[in-house]
């Protein structure tokens, strides 16, 4: 248990505040916990600091006018009816009081509103001191007269400055209980006099009183005093509940940006599963990355190359989303998606989505590159992609601690190969991705490889164009694709140069294969 155990108030003072709060959650509760309070006994003393620290909670949360209103509630239950049994005034004289109160000679009423507010101050004296125990002594309530029916009000409690509200609220209730329906009442912190020290706050308040008949019952002004204090709550209950709406909003907006959207959404509706699961499922996975990323990025300022490589990332992961594919993360210069799970549209659409938006990306790629050239990027990022459909692990992967999202397996592996095998602003992918979409592109095969793990011979094709039936699209994509291999840039000239002698090789392979075949049949010529 933290703070000043020399200063101790009584258990049911803390049983008061906490019942006090219970409409506002279980804030009490809460801070009793968190220093390891079990249960409080209402005829035993406990550190001051622990009503403190219930009162910081709720000072944080609602403010001053929550304070207010559990001083108010709290004096409430403690005054009413009970005025004679704990001052031991004489119950005649009490109710002669009362009765003067409402009295049309002004000075009656006056005299008789001055005696009730000394009866009240003794009684919070009474209270405080019976309420604290600690080596400080002065602990206790006192008014000194200022003017006519104006005092300067003293309240010596264990509790911290910022606190007064709950005092103030206190001591409103107090008042109003007894001169609401005949009086005007004003009570007005000043923070100047107030002073504080250890284990003990001594708040100031300049108090008062002008004559102003309601022409009400007092059961009836109170009532309207009570409904004030409550909206006066309510309106600092609602004011946390959209700063708290607000901040979840946010908190929520800032998750998003490191999870897929489909989690995200499913977090939010109640919807996702956080347990450690995996489950096979047949999905599309892509890959890619920039070619040539470090040396590309070596002739580049760091603010440059971060403003590009941002600039790429939000193209890119824009086209992502709008078709559909979850994105699973980013590995420096790499990005890797997959399309089917949480969401599925089926196998073959799952398939299609992935080959259109890599599609998107490389006709993308293009207006970027010439965006960068004019705005002095002499050598832009050229990306190459690749993609694979099989049966993957997909699910939640860690401990209790931190979970990842992501898929694993052989065919996770075969995606990154093929865009590792990809030319600078190609696409490769597996012939099981191309089965459906053998409408949608023109393609090259390629020569078929073996993998560690994969059973199967990897049939892999280059796609060439968009096939789009003759229309203005195809005419693009036509453009696309002699665009690919004619760019002005160093680096494009290099990838063109570098496909000219591929065809090359395997033309003068093919022709040697042919003179070959001719000598093997005719004979060496003489």
């Amino acid at each position: 248990m933290t703070g000043n155990v020399e200063t101790t108030i009584t258990g049911s003072t803390i049983i008061a505040t906490i019942k006090n709060m219970s409409a506002l959650g279980h804030i009490g509760q809460k801070i009793l916990l968190e220093q390891g309070v079990d249960e409080i006994k209402p005829d035993q003393q406990y550190p001051y600091t622990l009503r403190s620290d219930i009162h910081e909670a709720a000072h944080k949360r609602f403010g001053d006018d929550a304070l207010f209103a559990f001083g108010f509630f709290q004096m409430e239950a403690i005054n009413q009816g009970r005025f004679v049994e704990i001052m031991k005034v004489p119950e005649e004289y009490f109710k002669k009081n009362i009765g003067q109160l409402d009295s049309e000679d002004e000075i009656v009423a006056e005299k008789a509103a001055e005696e009730m507010f000394g009866v009240m101050m003794n009684m919070s004296d009474s209270l405080l001191k019976k309420a604290t125990v600690g080596p400080y002594n002065g602990y206790g309530c006192y008014i000194d007269k200022i003017d006519r029916l104006t005092y300067e009000m003293h309240g010596i409690q264990a509790a911290r400055i910022q606190h007064e509200a709950n005092f103030r609220g206190a001591a409103y209730a107090m008042i109003c209980l007894y001169l609401a329906n005949n009086w005007d009442i004003s009570i007005e912190f000043d923070r100047e006099k107030s002073k504080t020290g250890d284990g003990w706050t001594e708040y100031v308040y300049k108090v008062g009183l002008t004559r102003k008949i309601s022409g009400k019952s007092l059961k009836e002004r109170w009532a309207e005093i009570v409904s004030e204090v409550k909206e006066s709550l309510l309106k600092a209950v609602l004011a946390d509940s959209e700063k708290q709406t607000e901040k979840t909003e946010t908190i929520a907006k800032n998750l998003g940006k490191y999870l897929p959207p489909q989690i995200h959404n499913a977090f939010l509706n109640g919807n996702y599963d956080t347990d450690i699961a995996t489950r096979r499922k047949k999905l599309t996975i892509f890959f890619s990355d920039i070619k040539n990323f470090t040396s590309t990025s070596e002739d580049l300022q760091p603010e440059d190359l971060t403003k590009y490589l941002n600039e790429y990332f939000s193209e890119m992961t824009t086209i992502a989303l709008t078709c559909g594919a979850t994105i699973d993360k980013y590995i420096g210069d790499a990005m890797m998606v997959f399309f089917g799970d949480p969401e599925s549209r089926g196998e073959r659409a799952d398939a299609r989505g992935c080959v259109e938006m890599a599609l998107k990306m490389q006709e993308r790629m293009l207006a970027l590159q010439g965006k960068w050239r004019n705005e002095g990027f002499a050598n832009p990022f050229q990306v190459r992609m690749g993609m694979n459909t099989g049966y993957c692990n997909v699910g939640n992967f860690g401990s209790d601690q931190r979970l990842t999202y992501t898929i694993i397996g052989g065919e996770v592996n075969v995606a990154q190969r093929l865009e590792s095998a990809s030319e600078a602003g190609g696409i490769l992918m597996s012939y099981e991705t191309y089965a459906h979409a053998q409408d949608m592109v023109e393609v090259e095969e390629r020569d078929a490889i073996k993998m560690k793990g994969i059973n199967r011979e990897i049939k892999i094709y280059s796609v060439i164009q968009r096939r789009s039936g003759g229309n203005k699209k195809k005419k693009e994509s036509a453009n696309i694709a002699m665009n690919l291999h004619s760019q002005k840039s160093e680096g494009s000239e290099l990838a063109d140069l570098s496909l000219r002698m591929e065809v090359m090789e395997k033309n003068i392979l093919g022709l040697s294969e042919k003179m070959n075949a001719l000598i093997e049949k005719n004979g060496p010529s003489e």
